[in-house]
This record gives structure tokens, C-alpha cells and sequence, in this order.
């Protein structure tokens, strides 16, 4: 899995063929999960304030059929 506060992919690629080389590699090749634009400022703050900076992470996607992608709801438990 790859998560990250913004879209992984870099703009421009820099190969031709390849427009998005992280999702088509990594989804496609991989079956690698990419979790793109996460909102990470609530967690940073909790884990400050706690002075604590390992949980547990769970994601839990909504299972469509023959799609890439869904709505999740990450929860990071302390």
C-alpha cells in the first residue's frame, strides 16, 4: 500500500507510452493499493498530542464489482 497526502503520479511522467506510471504499475503490475489526497493533519495532531506515533491502520473500501477504486474510510487506531 502507498498513501500519501497528494497523487502519487509525477507530472509530467517522463516516458511516453506511460502517462501515470505509479497507478499503472503499480495497480495494474503490482495489485499494489494507492491511497490518494489522505488528510493526514488530524493524525499528526493526535499522534503529537499522545507523544505516540505507532497504531494500527485498517482501511475499509466499499467492495464494487469490476471497478479500481472506492470511497474508504481509513481508521488509525491507538
Amino acid at each position: 500500500m502507498l498513501a500519501s497526502d497528494v497523487a502519487q503520479d509525477p507530472t509530467p511522467a517522463g516516458y511516453r507510452q506511460v502517462n501515470m506510471p505509479i497507478h499503472m504499475v503499480g495497480i495494474v503490475a503490482m495489485g499494489m493499493w494507492l491511497i490518494d489526497n489522505c488528510q493526514l493533519e488530524d493524525l499528526a495532531e493526535t499522534c503529537a498530542r499522545l507523544n505516540r506515533w505507532e497504531f494500527q491502520f485498517a482501511l475499509a473500501p466499499i467492495r464494487f464489482q469490476g471497478v479500481t477504486g472506492s470511497p474508504v474510510n481509513p481508521l488509525a487506531i491507538f
